[in-house]
């Protein structure tokens, strides 16, 4: 592991299972309140608030973006396409492809996870260093 975040949750297992599914991470932790997934260079912890601090977001309710945060995470992905299907699934959304850029050695897209984070999602030209 090289590095890692903690995500406030209302829905733990909603949000660690889109993660799960789109970054391709495995669960190492669980305990009620609490899930910690893990790839071989990130580690996630996805960590339970009450619901008067946040609340969940309805099943087969498109979250609303939360953009006025400090911080956007970024993960590598295999396929913006694959992940723009399979992400309402989850909760979530990845936007458009009209929205990808590209930089460096990525094409790249934001998304939002089942409760609003946005996060940006990367498809990488060439294998990581």
């Amino acid at each position: 592991m090289n590095g890692g975040a903690v995500i406030f949750a209302a829905d733990v297992d909603r949000v660690a299972r889109f993660y799960e599914a789109l970054v391709q991470m495995s669960p190492v932790h669980i305990e009620p309140g609490l899930r910690v997934i893990a790839s071989d260079r990130t580690e996630l912890v996805i960590h339970g608030v009450p619901p008067h601090v946040l609340s969940p977001v309805p099943e087969g309710q498109v979250p609303a973006p939360r953009e006025d945060t400090a911080i956007k995470l970024f993960f590598a992905i295999p396929s913006l396409a694959a992940a723009r299907e399979m992400a309402p699934l989850l909760g979530g959304f990845v936007y458009p492809a009209e929205r990808e850029f590209t930089a460096r050695r990525f094409r790249a897209c934001n998304a939002c996870d089942p409760e609003g984070n946005v996060v940006q999602f990367r498809e990488l030209f060439l294998p990581p260093t």
